[in-house]
């Protein structure tokens, strides 16, 4: 998806997710936000920069930074590791399965050892918490553009033929889905708050009910968008292979019993 829509489907994921902290602790609330928004920017390593600068610049710069920082150390590890001599540029890196856990990896060791090294202290609080946030945001990207007519090659650099996508072309302005999704957003955002602010919610069942909301908005957006897994050709052959010897052995059982 294109930038724009990554960021404010995050964001309006995030509200929905988060709900509960909005009024009893915004602080947290807007340092998480700060992470899924950084998270859900920086798989796009292909980003081009704006030609003026404005709020996507700030993009642009991160994207920069991880581009010459952790994305170097991956493809490093692969060609030293794995063998594989991985294009720096190429965009699978970051959105293959793969490439996402290495990104978890790498930001869930960076979280243990800020705890480990600063256990007490909300700068620090509020640091593993923005880094949190940047795991939530790699794993919304992910399940956005998985929505996209381009999809995702799951296992890359490992293997090409896995692939996931749906039916969506972001650059398309006449299709709608795209601003389905933000519409979809904003009605379970509504819902959730008339549930929280009427009392029909217990306190102890606020953030069962964000997490079901958020995953009914994700099923709603995976199910318009007619996500499909493509399967290995390998796969398909053999399939067909089998197939064909198992029609073979028939037409010669047939063959047999007609002649007896």
């Amino acid at each position: 998806m294109i930038t724009r829509h990554h960021i404010s489907l995050a964001i309006g994921s995030i509200i929905i997710l988060y709900f509960p902290l909005i009024s009893t602790n915004p602080v947290i609330l807007a340092s998480i936000g700060a992470g899924v928004c950084a998270g859900v920017v920086i798989p796009d390593i292909q980003m081009k920069k704006p030609r003026r600068f404005n709020a996507l610049s700030l993009a642009w710069c991160l994207v920069q930074v991880f581009k010459r920082s952790i994305l170097r150390l991956y493809v490093s590890l692969h060609r030293n590791v794995t063998g594989i001599r991985a294009e720096a540029d190429d965009k699978r890196l970051t959105h293959s399965l793969p490439g996402l856990f290495f990104l978890v990896g790498v930001i869930g060791i960076s979280i243990l050892c800020i705890t480990w090294v600063f256990p007490f202290g909300y700068p620090v609080h509020f640091l593993r918490v923005f880094l949190a946030g940047i795991i939530i945001g790699l794993i919304l990207h992910i399940l956005e553009d998985s929505c996209t007519k381009k999809g995702l090659c799951l296992f890359f650099p490992f293997s090409e033929t896995w692939r996931i996508s749906g039916s969506i072309r972001p650059c398309n302005t006449d299709d709608t889905r795209i601003c389905l999704f933000h519409i979809q957003a904003g009605l379970i955002i509504i819902a959730v708050t008339l549930v929280n602010y009427t009392g029909f919610c217990p306190e102890y069942l606020k953030w069962a009910l964000s997490i079901s909301a958020l995953i009914l908005f994700i099923t709603l957006m995976l199910y318009h968008a007619e996500i499909r897994i493509i399967i290995p050709d390998s796969f398909e052959s053999n399939t067909n292979c089998q197939d064909s010897k198992t029609d073979l052995l028939t037409t010669h059982e047939t063959n047999k019993n007609f002649v007896n």
